[in-house]
């Protein structure tokens, strides 16, 4: 599978000088079990119906586990809490058989937990972001909006260990999705009791409070500093669990989080500045190591913004960007220029189009939608969560916009959360989105755009694209070809 490269550093441990050195932190992590890892910046949330950054999703995943999870060599699916399910023949059924499996505090986990949790997501009320993850179940969509009551979801529990969902349609990419963190199943007893049903008030995610089924648990979390996790004795495979604990460390500054590498705080980096790829290149290949990265990184476009509802001006824009400039000399070829959002060879699908690059043509549409060689063209924002690359590229787009069209932005650096809060209430007229495929299918990049999706952030609603979705769907063999139009 062909896609982005994400860098990691991987700490080889090695012999150091003749005179005793004073011990790191790592060589003595080793010795105890401990697993240290950078994490880019800090959760906003480890309630799995608000976690949306990846970060997040890397400490969700050792806590709680699903009826699937993805293989770490081939990304598909395999059984979790699921030990084996059936499928009916028309394909809108599918019958979960769970294993008899215990939350961290000694609560079996139930098949009424999972209904908990599914009708938790779609609760209006609760507002999840990430509720379409489950539009494939009967009724879901529904729901979510309001038309639907919650027991009316096509989820039920036949006993402690029959769970039953009945799909809106055949669904291939399914049992793929039930791996990500918006399917887990939560304790429908721990949230009762601390009152977070369908609020997001967030004590039952509290360090003292959270109760998961994974293969860890929460032990210690301190803001922007450290989140620790320790092995779950109950989990149905704790036998099988290596590292006994690990420490997930926050940095917004790759360059920080580079340094404590280096210094020997770190087993493995979450990111690398782009400036130090050359130095590991050269001088410590055996640190670095490379691999593809399913995620599209670009702008997302307000279409509140009266300068931007103009399609002739949004394709302006585009056209006079320079892709390919960007990724080789401010991101020293790490990433390819992306003509397409979906990445080449997700689940075998290759968009059939591409973007184009016209500088006077870019000029010629300005022109067109009344702001020749940029005049009278108001000043925009671009907003973006605060990193080194973020930075470069948009005083880059900012450039070649400025140079090209004549045309100005304002690119506003914002502190993490409130990048969230703001691309959430859509206060922003240019916003910076990169988004990871939540499993190998292009259709978690394309129902980004259904214009119901929690996460459309631009407001697009175009219903010929939301009814191609629905088609591709009952498409059977001709899906990709249908996802492709």
């Amino acid at each position: 599978m062909k896609a982005l490269p994400l860098l990691s550093l991987v700490l080889l441990i090695t012999a150091c000088g003749a005179r005793e050195p004073r011990a790191r932190t790592v060589d003595t992590a080793i010795e105890q079990g401990l697993l240290i890892r950078g994490n880019g910046a800090e959760p906003e949330s480890l309630d799995p119906h608000l976690a949306t950054s990846v970060s997040a999703g890397n400490v969700l995943i050792n806590l709680f586990e699903g009826l699937t999870r993805l293989n770490a060599e081939t990304l598909l699916p395999e059984q979790g809490m699921a030990e084996s399910w059936t499928v009916s023949e028309d394909g809108l059924t599918v019958e979960f058989r769970l294993r008899e499996v215990y939350w961290s505090d000694g609560e079996s986990v139930k098949a009424s937990d999972f209904v908990f949790a599914f009708r938790r997501l779609l609760n209006p009320d609760l507002g999840a972001s990430y509720s379409f993850m489950l539009y494939p179940i009967l009724n879901a969509e529904a729901v979510a909006q309001g038309d639907r009551s919650l027991d009316e979801l096509g989820v039920e529990a036949r006993g402690d260990r029959e769970l039953r969902l009945t799909l809106e349609k055949p669904a291939p990419y399914l049992f793929a999705l039930l791996a990500h963190w918006t399917a887990y199943p939560l304790p429908e007893h721990v949230l009762r009791k601390h009152g977070n049903e369908d609020n997001r008030g967030g004590k039952w995610t509290r360090r003292e409070n959270l109760v998961g089924n994974g293969a860890y648990i929460l032990t210690l979390w301190r803001g922007e500093e450290v989140i620790r996790l320790e092995k779950n004795d109950r989990y149905w495979q704790a036998d099988d669990v290596v590292v006994q604990a690990a420490e997930f460390r926050p940095f917004s500054d790759p360059g920080s989080e580079e340094r404590a590498f280096r210094g020997g705080e770190l087993h493995v980096t979450y990111s690398l500045p782009r400036h130090r790829l050359s130095h590991y290149r050269e001088k410590a290949p055996d640190l670095l190591r490379v691999d593809t990265y399913l995620e599209s990184v670009g702008y997302v476009v307000n279409l509140n913004t009266p300068a931007l509802q103009d399609r002739r001006v949004r394709q302006a824009l585009s056209l006079a960007l320079d892709r390919r400039a960007i990724t080789e000399k401010v991101l020293f070829g790490v990433r390819e220029p992306a003509f397409h959002y979906v990445p080449p060879g997700t689940g075998e699908y290759t968009s059939t189009r591409e973007l184009e690059e016209d500088v006077e043509a870019a000029k010629d549409l300005l022109a067109e939608a009344g702001y020749p060689g940029g005049e009278g063209f108001p000043e925009i924002t671009f907003i973006y969560p605060g990193a080194q690359d973020s930075q470069r590229v948009a005083e880059v787009i900012q450039q070649q916009w400025q140079t090209r069209l004549g045309i100005r932005i304002r690119i506003d650096n914002l502190e993490r959360q409130s990048y969230f809060s703001r691309r959430r209430e859509r206060d922003f007229d240019l916003c910076f989105l990169g988004w990871v495929g939540d499993y190998v299918d292009p259709l978690t990049f394309l129902g980004l755009w259904v214009s119901s999706a929690g996460n459309n952030f631009a407001g697009w609603d175009r219903p010929e694209y939301d009814e191609l979705l629905q088609q591709a769907a009952r498409s059977g063999d001709q899906r990709l070809e249908v996802l492709a139009e």
